[in-house]
């Protein structure tokens, strides 16, 4: 099945393959988000599987942090997917779908553990042309996981950074739009913002190799107006999504 048959089956059969546990229906409700226990779905949007749909080909490498309809899109649309989820039930879950709908499932390979585990100890041999970051979204994985993600994707690969309204992962959007490494190609709202960025070049880690971090002043800088400019920024930037 090709990756619009794909497409056209999640819509149909709306698999559900995340679960909710009564940790996560307490968790969500300290954080004002009503949860039912059980089964459920997690997905993205049908906007964001589309744009996947339409720059994913089937000569690319591909990487995921989380699992879902994503993970089965890419299975059909890459020649390989690599995709990171702590939980082994979701693997199951997907491996076992793929099938039902006649999909093979020998060119996925599920990296099982927190990414900051499983993507530091990825073979340096692996390269990729895509990768879509969707798995924790607390600080500091979104830019923990772009970290070791970069290391492995092809200048000209593209990468997607999910939920950016979310403070942690919208601080990462501001770093790869400041540094200029990455270029932004397209931001979709599909209920939440997910932006797409394409490599542009190999980023050095120490901050006098990168234009964002040599764009800030001294954080010891006395000024006064350096001073109030820091305060504004942290009281708008919460906002800005």
């Amino acid at each position: 099945m090709n990756k619009h048959g794909v497409l056209a089956r999640l819509a149909e059969d709306k698999p559900r393959f995340h679960r909710t546990g009564s940790t996560g229906v307490q968790t969500g409700a300290l954080a004002g988000v009503a949860l039912e226990p059980g089964d459920t779905s997690w997905a993205v949007g049908a906007g964001v599987l589309r744009w996947i749909a339409d720059h994913v080909t089937a000569d690319m490498v591909t990487l995921e942090t989380g699992a879902g309809y994503t993970t089965v899109l890419l299975a059909a649309a890459a020649r390989h997917h690599y995709c990171c989820t702590p939980n082994q039930l979701e693997a199951d879950k997907i491996r076992a779908y793929l099938r039902s709908i006649g999909c093979p499932d020998a060119n996925v390979t599920f990296l099982i553990g927190s990414t900051d585990a499983t993507l530091p100890v990825l073979s340096p041999e692996v390269r990729i042309d895509f990768a879509y970051v969707d798995g924790c979204h607390g600080y500091p994985f979104p830019a923990l996981d772009w970290h070791y993600i970069d290391k492995h994707l092809n200048v000209g690969g593209l990468i997607g950074m999910d939920n950016a309204e979310l403070r942690p992962v919208r601080e990462q959007c501001y770093f790869l739009e400041e540094n200029g490494a990455y270029q932004l190609v397209d931001a979709l709202a599909d209920g939440y913002f997910v932006r797409f960025y394409r490599k542009q070049s190999d980023q050095d880690r120490e901050w006098i190799d990168q234009p964002y971090s040599r764009a800030k002043k001294d954080p010891c800088d006395w000024r006064f107006t350096t001073r109030l400019r820091r305060r504004a920024s942290r009281l708008i930037r919460p906002y800005l999504f």
